[in-house]
């Protein structure tokens, strides 16, 4: 009978880390959505340009861009995954608009269309 509950409580505390897990996992998920849409909504604009373009393993695209913030003497260079779907690549050599953190301006990303 001891053995039986050293299982249940072993059974018990797995469930309980797993639950804690999933939450903390949930809510840096929602974290990094909320910054994401602030900067999408409320991040500087700036011209860039779509310099390269790559398919992953997996078959997700990764867009490698380039822009200059404002005041900045040299371009930032930065990826974005963008999805699955070929149809929704742009070109190489595409003129973007890009959102950027004035603070931080490495934290950037394509704008989306009606932002």
């Amino acid at each position: 009978m001891p053995a039986m509950n050293a299982d249940a409580f072993t059974l018990g505390f797995a469930a309980a880390v797993a639950v804690v897990f999933v939450a903390l996992v949930g809510q840096r998920i929602r974290r990094a959505r909320s910054a994401h849409d602030a900067l999408q909504d409320r991040g500087a604009l700036a011209e860039g340009e779509i310099v390269r373009i790559l398919q992953e393993p997996s078959g997700a695209y990764l867009v490698r861009y380039r822009f200059t913030p404002e005041g900045a003497q040299e371009p930032i260079t930065r990826d974005e995954y963008i999805g699955y779907l070929k149809a929704e690549l742009p070109e190489v050599g595409t003129q973007v608009e890009v959102r950027y953190d004035p603070k931080s301006p490495e934290r950037s990303l394509l704008a989306r269309e009606g932002t």
